[in-house]
């Protein structure tokens, strides 16, 4: 079949971009079609049913699919018992399982062992999360669950709105296939979490009653049980001494395993002896019962004095897992010893090449854990490495200064951006963690502004909102203003990540008027340039012009604040100044080696060639920055434009079929890594060009969409083409009226905005409507007035609709 063979030409080369041509050869051979590049576009289409196919300047190119998630942690090797609740969960159809019962039964080692036996029905993947919502110090917020469920799912970018989030994930899961384990829960947790699909099903492991799921309900073991595990671990000794055992464990699954880690390193009587004895320490009783606390005890004593006080230490970790380096950190010493003997003893567990305690050894690791100094290495190994792996991410960002840090803290090799994105997933959860339990310490908002690139690139919204808002919490505590103000612009620049302009603006004023009291330049210059991003999105040009030119005369070599000038100057005009600004932008770039500030200087001279009617030109900077793009590391920057330029200049040349393709795709990358501001411009265009194709209504839709994200967001630039483009959709219709109307409407927004650049559209189409109405003077107006802007700005992109307006006269005006 054709289609086969399309996919195989494609997946011969997956990820990598194969010319239209040797497709055609690959399908087709010597039996083309009559229009071979229109039957390729149609078979594309249909490939795209069940695969995702880009579509390049010259050819196509295959997305690899991403992995599916694999969460689950490791399952026991030698898991024993339970034969019964197995059989109960294996045969159950309900889409909820719970399995309930009190702490330290197992619970968890239950769910995991059913999960990965239930693994192969569910080929979409697994997720995993412990929410320890019995451990406030340590719970995971649904906010953060989510978030990480829906990046696994492959959400380029996750919203910070716990109810959109709850709506993506049905959305996510509603044709999959997943099983979801959700660990250590309340019954008010479980709903957001549940997924939509009917193929999905959820394991809920929580020490409480959860009535409204199908449950399964564990006690301790059985003594049979009991004594199988001994016998699995190789516990020999007297039936007696066994029982004994069993019975001073209180047949509790989690305190044999520890006290049988520990018998196996010496004799059971003399092990009972000790467990029979009055010097336990009685006081660290969990959760009322001393079966459990003696089994800890004893085995926390019969460790070396090193992995003693390196489990106290671990009970500091502010998250659910951690790194050898973490546990080197608090140590003050390698860890990797007492870390294995741990891991022996069964208070520690191991997954991969990370760590983590079991939430009753954890709050018997914080009760035991009297000196807290330590803590400070360990907050200073992240601020070491997060520096490192920011600067090695976005070396143009400012950032505020680090105290001076021992120097014996592990350091990580993060020698490639590969390698900082890595160890900032792996961490993160602990850094924000971090950063909530510092109190009024400054390593609060300096692990936040460590964090900003990534949060912002990454898409990691929750988690900066979460960080941010602590660190300024901190801030204020301290009494420290200008950190307070740098935690009021990293809000201020996530509320802007997230499309919220309006709170972005509060957050900047309010850091901008601390900083004209307390003075500082670098800070001032960031908050500059955020606050000039904000104001120029809202259509405030000139005093997002006014805002840049003071961070410029601070800091003239700043790439950041070139680029974002030109942006504004791409609106205001004349473009001549915004070229100026984005082409010095690109060979500061250049000069400092900085690849994304490189790809987005290219885009942006793309766009303000397109306006200046350099369509060559635009082609020659876009393939270099295609070349760029392709060179770049996966996940290094998440939104970056591209496919919206080469629609657009497919549409000014005429090649409409593909321009569509491009519309397309452009709209579907937006989509996906939610951004609104790209996907309203993607909209915009995909309405241009069925316009061109007469495809009236459909472009009328796609104009809609673009005005309903325009005005949700506060995306003045957005909503003046939108009205434009929906103007010209109306007259093409021949609803002259609405035309009328909705042009008018464009006017006002774009005067009100000082959206000059886009004043030239807005005026084009108006003299159109105009002349179409008879009303002739008012069109000749309008002409005047759209040519005279175009000359201004420097805009020639719509000479030919002006051109195309004969005066009422008779003549001809050139444009």
């Amino acid at each position: 079949m054709r289609l086969d063979a399309l996919r195989r030409a494609l997946a011969a080369r997956p990820g990598r971009s194969v010319a239209f041509g040797e497709l055609i050869d690959a399908v087709w051979g010597d039996a083309r079609p009559a229009n071979p590049k229109q039957a390729l576009r149609n078979l594309v289409q249909r490939l795209r049913a069940t695969e995702q196919v880009i579509t390049e300047p010259g050819g196509y190119r295959l997305v690899v699919r991403k992995p599916v998630p694999h969460q689950l942690p490791a399952d026991l090797p030698d898991f024993v018992g339970r034969a019964g609740e197995i059989a109960a969960a294996l045969a159950s159809t309900a889409p909820v399982l719970a399995i309930t019962g009190p702490p330290g039964v197992g619970k968890t080692s239950l769910a995991v062992h059913v999960a990965h036996r239930l693994g192969e029905r569910f080929p979409d993947g697994q997720l995993y999360v412990n929410l320890r919502a019995f451990d406030h110090a340590a719970a995971m917020t649904l906010h953060q669950a989510l978030h990480r469920f829906l990046r696994a799912l492959g959400a380029e970018d996750v919203p910070v709105d716990l109810g959109a989030q709850v709506e993506l994930f049905g959305r996510m899961t509603a044709d999959r296939a997943v099983l979801v384990v959700v660990d250590n829960a309340t019954g008010d947790l479980v709903g957001p979490l549940l997924p939509s699909g009917p193929r999905c099903r959820v394991l809920i492991t929580s020490r409480t009653d959860l009535a409204e799921h199908e449950q399964v309900r564990l006690d301790v073991f059985a003594d049979e049980e009991a004594q199988e595990l001994l016998a699995r671990m190789r516990i020999t000794g007297s039936p007696d001494d066994r029982a004994e055992l069993v019975r001073l464990c209180a047949n509790l699954p989690l305190a044999l395993r520890i006290a049988a880690a520990n018998v196996a390193a010496g004799h059971l009587v003399d092990y009972l002896a000790d467990l029979r004895g009055d010097d336990r320490l009685d006081v660290l009783e969990i959760e009322g019962d001393t079966a459990v606390s003696a089994a800890f005890d004893l085995s926390y004593r019969a460790q070396p004095v090193v992995a003693q006080r390196l489990f106290r230490l671990l009970g500091l970790v502010p998250g659910q897992d951690f790194g050898v380096e973490a546990a080197t950190a608090l140590l003050g010493a390698p860890a990797d010893g007492p870390l294995r003997l741990l891991v022996a003893a069964n208070l520690v567990h191991r997954n991969g090449n990370r760590y983590g305690l079991h939430d009753l050894l954890r709050m018997f690791a914080v009760r035991l854990a009297h000196d807290r100094s330590s803590r400070g290495r360990l907050f200073g190994y992240y601020l070491l490495n997060a520096d490192a792996a920011s600067r090695r991410l976005n070396r143009e960002f400012f950032r505020l200064e680090l105290p001076e840090l021992p120097p014996d803290l592990p350091r990580h090799e993060i020698d490639s951006e590969a390698a900082a994105v890595a160890w900032l997933d792996a961490e993160r959860a602990n850094i924000v963690a971090a950063v909530q339990q510092a109190g009024p310490d400054p390593v609060a908002w300096l692990l936040t502004d460590q964090l900003r690139g990534h949060f912002h690139f990454q898409a990691h919204h929750v988690d900066w909102f979460a960080a941010a808002r602590a660190g300024l919490v901190a801030a204020q505590q301290a009494g420290a203003r200008v950190p307070r103000a740098v935690m009021h612009g990293s809000l201020g620049l996530a509320h802007w990540s997230t499309g919220n302009l309006a709170d972005a603006v509060d957050e900047h004023a309010r850091a901008l008027e601390i900083l004209r009291v307390d003075r500082d330049d670098r800070v001032m210059t960031s908050l500059l340039i955020n606050s000039g991003i904000v104001n120029w999105e809202l259509g405030r040009l000139r005093t997002a012009a006014g805002v840049l030119a003071e961070a410029l005369e601070m800091s003239p070599d700043n790439p950041a604040v070139l680029f974002n000038l030109g942006g504004v100057h791409l609106d205001l005009g004349p473009l001549s100044v915004s070229v100026a600004h984005v082409t010095r932008a690109l060979e500061i770039a250049e000069e400092r080696d900085l690849l994304v500030g490189r790809i987005l200087a290219l885009n942006a001279i793309v766009e303000v060639r397109q306006l200046l009617g350099d369509h060559d030109l635009a082609q020659e900077y876009l393939a270099r920055a295609d070349e760029l793009r392709a060179v770049a590391p996966p996940g290094l920057v998440r939104r970056i434009p591209g496919l919206d330029s080469h629609a657009v200049l497919s549409h000014v040349r005429g090649r409409h079929e593909e321009a569509l393709e491009f519309a397309r795709e452009a709209l579907r990358h937006a989509q996906e890594a939610n951004s609104s501001k790209d996907e309203c411009d993607g909209f915009d265009t995909l309405g241009e060009v069925h316009r061109a194709l007469g495809d009236v209504d459909r472009a009328m839709s796609a104009h809609n969409e673009a005005l309903a994200i325009s005005l949700k967001n506060g995306y003045l630039r957005g909503e003046v083409n939108a009205l434009a483009g929906l103007a010209a959709d109306h007259h093409a219709a021949g609803r002259l009226p609405e035309a009328l109307r909705i042009a008018l409407r464009a006017r006002e927004r774009a005067r009100a905005g000082e959206m000059r650049v886009r004043g030239v559209r807005v005026l084009a189409v108006l003299a159109r409507v105009h002349r179409s109405l008879g009303d002739h003077a008012a069109a000749d107006e309008a002409t005047r007035s759209g040519r005279t802007l175009a000359d201004e700005t420097q805009c020639r992109f719509w000479d030919r609709e002006l051109a195309d307006q004969p005066p009422a006269n008779g003549g001809s005006t050139s444009s």
